[in-house]
């Protein structure tokens, strides 16, 4: 018996569309499919291709959430799990002690050799359930936007509660998609206790650096192995994980799984207008400052450079990403297509009959105006991250409520002055003072008349706030101490805290509306387009098909994949200076490497932030891949979805086995995926 999907019969029988009504085309929404809706149709008529249960199963099991913000995947039957070397950096950075392993690379030589680091999980989804209408229950048709949001509160609330009681093994989310029109109840595995096994250097992962950051061409081998361990041993992954390949070919139908981190292509014009021109500007301008202020002390000395390094490479990053996405906003071109898809998508959910609901789009508008005007209020209304005003903010709250939460917050928070987040949270009143209004009463309380440098010095050495004994006084004295107090730090934080506290009652007024239009956005999709659509992304797990294919780029063409002969050539190109220099390791086993063996290649798999680590795996479930960046090209795939040069970056497995067995004399490692 061929098993599928119960729900594919009943998809399968929806009406088709006048061509070309495939949301995925008309509106640009990508292909980053969930796997409890699984695109079964789709994939029969695009390949030919019909995957059993079971493969899902597989796929899905072997498929890894890794830490807070990548993705990876079991490669061997003993718990060996495979990602990108730039998702275990700081992780790297916390356990090496007098070590440089982030620099130098780290090879464990057996099991008991592999390096525990604390706090670092990966989970595995096992179980998905639609809850809908369980989130929703309650909600009367004519409730308001933030009764209706209260409402969803208390039964995400309680679901949440239950399935925790249910089965306490598994780690419940609920997943909101199609903004807000679906929900799912995810229930994953967490393994807690993670250990590193391999990582190259660091040059030879982040080979370019930030000029070759988000290009192709490209020769980074930006890979690391991680083992997840359970009951002092490794754990059995026999049953779920993908079987090492030598690479796919070229044209290959390829699928990308893993964890992207968010898309908003769902988001109407009006919606993008707001990102363009409150969110963007406001956001680049933090990354760029941070930047520049890290490097200042970075170059005070290695010891600093050392501590900052990770920091300061994931800002570069994310800013050449902020930079693209911008960019992308910025293109009146690029704002043509998005309108032409939204009239399109308009067009046709008139001609379906449901013109009563085109005032959505209108509504949006409108909310946005409210949102551009908090923006600025929001987000520099706050305590700038500097952990002396985040005690403040506790105990004033402590003194208010007399919440016994607030005051175990501010012992917990760390008060030690770091020079560093002196400076960020100097330079968070700086931009503030240029965007929020003159006379603004809550700048003027945190300057008091001096310039954002000296405000921030005088506050961190006038406070007493950051003396364990004057904090215990004040939290034993309780409410009354707390307001006699005239501590700078507890002064200002009485000034934020009202001002936030109102900011965020209308913040969140505005996402109540902006989730209860987007539900009805969703749901008109739905009706117009039918249920072969993906949601935005939302840092759970997806699965996406693309073909391994080169491109046409600067008038010549982008081969579908790099080989060790370029990586070479590119470090000798620039005479071996930094970024482009290889480590001296590589340098001596440059004779032993085949400089035949592809290094990395490019398909058209639609990813995003999150997919870093995501597996690339072939019709038969096996590792052909490692995901590790997109091209220049791919920016605009935040907003709308294309493939004609936009390119997923993915380490190729050949150049993986040559670093394990030329460079680091990893036998161990290659037996283990040789399996």
């Amino acid at each position: 018996m061929n098993r599928r999907f119960p729900w594919l019969l009943a998809l399968l029988a929806l009406p088709a569309l006048p061509a070309p009504a495939r949301a995925q085309d008309e509106l640009g929404l990508g292909k980053m499919w969930t796997f409890e809706r699984p695109p079964l149709a789709y994939l029969q008529r695009e390949y030919g291709f019909q995957p059993a249960e079971q493969w899902w199963n597989r796929v899905r099991l072997a498929s890894l959430r890794f830490g807070r913000g990548c993705s990876a995947s079991f490669v061997s039957p003993q718990g060996l799990i495979l990602t990108n070397h730039h998702c275990v950096r700081d992780a790297i950075a916390q356990v090496q002690g007098d070590n440089d392993w982030v620099r130098d690379g780290f090879v464990a030589a057996d099991l008991a050799g592999e390096v525990r680091v604390p706090g670092l999980t990966v989970q595995q989804l096992v179980k998905t359930t639609d809850v809908t209408a369980a989130v929703t229950a309650g909600i009367a048709a004519d409730a308001g936007a933030e009764a209706a949001e209260q409402q969803r509160a208390v039964n995400r609330e309680r679901l949440l509660a239950e399935a925790k009681a249910r089965e306490p093994g598994l780690e419940p989310q609920l997943v909101k998609l199609f903004q807000g029109a679906v929900w799912q109840l995810y229930q994953y595995r967490v393994f807690d206790d993670v250990r590193l096994v391999m990582a190259p250097h660091l040059q030879v992962s982040h080979f370019g650096g930030d000029p070759d950051n988000f290009v192709y061409p490209r020769y980074a081998i930006d890979f690391a192995f991680c083992r997840a361990w359970v009951d002092g041993k490794p754990a059995d992954t026999a049953a779920f994980h993908f079987p090492w390949s030598d690479g796919p070919a070229e044209g290959e139908l390829v699928f990308l799984t893993g964890n992207p981190g968010g898309t908003q292509r769902l988001l109407t014009r009006a919606q993008l207008e707001y990102q363009r021109d409150a969110r963007y500007p406001r956001v680049r301008e933090q990354i760029d400052n941070r930047i520049a202020i890290l490097r200042r002390f970075a170059a005070q000395g290695p010891e600093l450079e050392k501590r900052l390094r990770t920091v300061i490479l994931g800002l570069e990053n994310g800013q050449k990403l902020y930079r693209g996405e911008h960019g992308a906003l910025l293109d009146p071109a690029f704002m043509g297509r998005k309108q032409a898809a939204e009239t399109a998508f308009q067009a046709r959910a008139k001609g379906a009959g449901h013109g009563g609901e085109l005032v959505i789009w209108e509504q949006l508008a409108q909310l946005m105006v409210r949102k551009k005007a908090l923006e600025a209020p929001l987000n520099f209304h706050t305590a700038g991250g500097l952990p002396l005003l985040l005690r403040a903010l506790a105990v004033v709250e402590h003194g208010e409520t007399g919440a016994a939460k607030a005051a175990q917050t501010a012992r917990d928070v760390d008060c030690k002055v770091d020079p560093v987040q002196v400076a960020f949270y100097a330079d968070h009143w700086l931009r503030a003072r240029a965007r929020l209004p003159q006379g603004d009463p809550v700048l003027a309380a945190a300057l008091g008349g001096r310039e954002p440098e000296a405000a921030a010095k005088w506050l961190v050495e006038t406070s007493r706030l950051g003396d364990s004994k004057v904090l215990e006084g004040l939290l034993q004295g309780g409410s009354a101490a707390i307001a006699a107090s005239q501590d700078p730090a507890l002064v200002l934080a009485r000034a934020l805290g009202k001002a936030m506290a109102e900011h965020r009652a209308a913040a969140a007024a505005i996402d109540a509306a902006e989730t209860q239009l987007g539900a009805r956005l969703a749901n008109l999709l739905f009706a117009v387009y039918g249920n072969d659509v993906t949601p935005d992304a939302t840092f759970t797990l997806r699965i996406s098909d693309g073909r391994v294919a080169g491109y046409p780029y600067n008038g010549t063409l982008a081969p579908w994949r790099t080989v060790f002969h370029g990586l070479f050539a590119r470090h000798a190109e620039f005479d071996g200076a930094h970024p482009f220099d290889l480590p001296e390791p590589w340098l001596l086993a440059k004779d032993r490497i085949d400089m035949r063996a592809a290094v990395d290649f490019v398909c058209t798999v639609d990813s995003t932030g999150g997919n870093s680590g995501s597996p690339v795996i072939d019709k038969q479930a096996r590792l052909v891949g490692l995901l590790f960046d997109g091209n220049v090209e791919s920016f605009a795939n935040e907003f709308l979805y294309g493939e004609r040069v936009e390119r997923s970056i993915c380490v190729h497995p050949q150049a993986i086995v040559e670093a394990l067995r030329k460079v680091y004399r990893a036998e161990r490692l290659l037996r283990e995926i040789a399996r």
